[in-house]
């Protein structure tokens, strides 16, 4: 899905229709005015001006003289062929306000799907608004709410997007900002490029790796995935932190527990069965070290999946409702697969059990959230070491006991707690209780083997 572009832009996109977009336009439409011929058309729009006779070769003309006047018309250029200021970038898709307006204008006019934008156009996104744009040679740029950015050309300027406000999510294209610079280091690469409120630049990178330079691009540091770098207005770009999972996870989508219409759940509720850790929660798990856009969701009724009976993409801030889908009462699996900012399909989630009907009410009152014990992860285990951690995972939303006592977690939920053996036989009961009082109880036995 890698896609060159050529544009200016901030904000990241959310899409439902990410997955399957067209490959780079084989055509760009040229406005001509009446006089114009083929000779002079050639001459100001292609590399090779003697190849006017490929643009007769796909357009019905009046005439094959290259030298008569020709009405005022539209005529489709293949894109290869034109000078790279005409290659022009495309609005694949967009969501709520787009705004574009022409160079060296201040007019601010509603962009649609298919719209072709220029060196030195501009692309604007309203509170909530989202746009995805595709420029020939295939890089893919993603704009997020409340963000503006101009198109460059690649022959006159050594950047493609200068991003002025918001954020972009992109492949191989070149951004400058107020503060800073970023260059891909490859195809592979996909970065986020965010300009803060005191025009500094934050950079992320989530796959391959960035240079990241100050403005002028006296200094520059290497960035590779799963880290960040900020770069202060006049000043030079921090050495490069490992990105918290918290910042690579886009928010989860509300999820509409079964059984329960007016609740929406984001991360610790779950609308599945008894023991499965959730829809909500899944999802989640699958945001973090993505970039998302959407979710595509698939139902069956059996866990190979042998026949789909839905198979739907959320965008990151619809409220998923699968019984507002039409599926009847009964027992489904569901399975997820992430779609990221730039139209990446991942792989789909391990399917989980689901309900949907009168026997969801009495289910989803049933303890539903994350909880294991992965240390020692069978009941009985026998060390040597005085010494032993128990470790494990719970929902942000439990609270859990180990023999009677809190145990507290890190942001992603895991504790580890380190316990003093006697010989023989430990038993430990570790215990998760939610919000609505429901509980969970794991016994693990410890034995401290004698020292021979």
């Amino acid at each position: 899905m890698r896609r060159a572009l050529c544009l200016v832009a901030a904000v990241a996109f959310a899409g439902a229709a990410l997955v399957g977009a067209a490959a780079v336009s084989e055509f760009t439409p040229v406005e001509v005015r009446a006089g114009d011929t083929l000779w002079s058309i050639s001459q100001k729009y292609l590399k090779d001006p003697k190849a006017w006779d490929q643009i007769l070769k796909h357009n019905k003309l009046p005439t094959s003289d290259p030298t008569v006047a020709l009405p005022g018309m539209t005529l489709r250029v293949p894109t290869g062929l034109l000078k790279q200021e005409y290659q022009a970038a495309e609005l694949i898709q967009s969501q709520r306000e787009v705004m574009s307006r022409k160079k060296d204008s201040a007019a601010w006019d509603g962009a649609r799907e298919g719209k072709l934008l220029y060196d030195g156009d501009g692309l604007r996104t309203m509170s909530k608004a989202f746009a995805r744009v595709r420029f020939f040679g295939g890089a893919l740029l993603t704009l997020e709410q409340d963000s503006m950015a101009i198109l460059k050309s690649p022959k006159k300027s050594d950047y493609d997007l200068q991003l002025n406000r918001g954020s972009a999510v992109a492949t191989f294209a070149r951004v400058i900002t107020p503060s800073a610079r970023v260059t891909p280091k490859s195809n592979e690469t996909k970065y986020k490029t965010q300009v803060m409120d005191d025009l500094s630049t934050r950079v992320q990178v989530y796959t391959g790796a960035a240079d990241v330079a100050d403005v002028k691009g006296l200094k520059k540091v290497e960035v590779h995935a799963g880290f960040y770098t900020d770069v202060p207005l006049d000043r030079m770009p921090s050495v490069p932190v490992k990105m918290p999972k918290g910042e690579l996870a886009m928010q989860a989508p509300d999820v509409v527990e079964p059984g329960r219409p007016d609740t929406r759940i984001r991360q610790a509720g779950s609308p599945d069965v008894p023991g499965g850790e959730g829809l909500a929660a899944t999802m989640k798990q699958l945001s973090v070290g993505l970039p998302v856009a959407a979710y595509n969701v698939q139902v069956s009724r059996d866990r190979q999946f042998g026949k789909i009976l839905l198979d739907r993409t959320f965008d990151s801030y619809q409220t998923v409702d699968l019984r507002a889908a039409g599926l009847p009462n009964g027992r489904y699996w569901v399975r997820v697969a992430v779609v990221d900012l730039l139209g990446d399909k991942g792989r789909f989630s391990e399917p989980k059990p689901y309900v949907i009907g009168p026997q969801a009410e009495a289910e989803s009152l049933a303890f539903q959230d994350l909880f294991d014990v992965t240390r020692p992860a069978q009941e009985a285990t026998t060390v040597k070491a005085v010494a032993y951690r128990i470790m494990g995972r719970a929902a942000p939303s439990l609270k859990v006991l180990i023999n009677g006592e809190r145990v507290g977690r890190d942001e992603d939920g895991n504790f580890s707690v380190e316990v003093r053996l006697q010989k023989g036989a430990n038993k430990f009961r570790i215990e998760a209780s939610d919000v609505r009082g429901n509980n969970k109880t794991l016994y693990r036995t410890i034995t401290l083997q004698a020292q021979q």
